[in-house]
């Protein structure tokens, strides 16, 4: 169960939000109305023509109460779980990775370059221990 002080932050929030979807549907009502008055000016018609207002004078309000924290929470809490079931299905929390392969152990050559024909050729390698 939430405690109430987190359901009077959610509520709150919510309040806000509602109010500046508020202020901003009037906002939009207000300037499609000068819109109007600026098009019936532009026509010809006086300022004494009624331009009304459309939308309607009432506008709707939709207040939102929310589910709160708790679907979100849930959600991905119920992914992160089910992420994590079809990783370990897979054998990704296997065992660890395979040992690496010791380094190679370095080996000596005697090589012989002779010159033949002005040109370098290797005439003999042989590993020495």
């Amino acid at each position: 169960m939430p405690s109430p002080i987190i359901e009077e932050g959610v509520r709150s929030h919510l309040r806000g939000r509602n109010r500046f979807l508020n202020i901003m549907t009037h906002d939009v009502v207000e300037r499609l109305r000068i819109r109007r008055k600026a098009l019936a000016a532009d026509s010809g018609l006086d300022e004494s023509y009624d331009v009304g207002t459309y939308p309607p004078d009432v506008t709707t309000v939709v207040m939102d109460k929310g589910r709160g924290w708790l679907p979100l929470v849930a959600g991905l809490l119920t992914g992160g779980l089910g992420t994590a079931g079809v990783a370990a299905a897979l054998g990704a929390f296997g065992s660890a990775a395979p040992m690496a392969a010791p380094p190679a152990k370095a080996q000596v050559f005697d090589v012989t370059i002779e010159s033949v024909d002005g040109k370098p050729k290797v005439t003999s390698v042989e590993v020495t221990e």
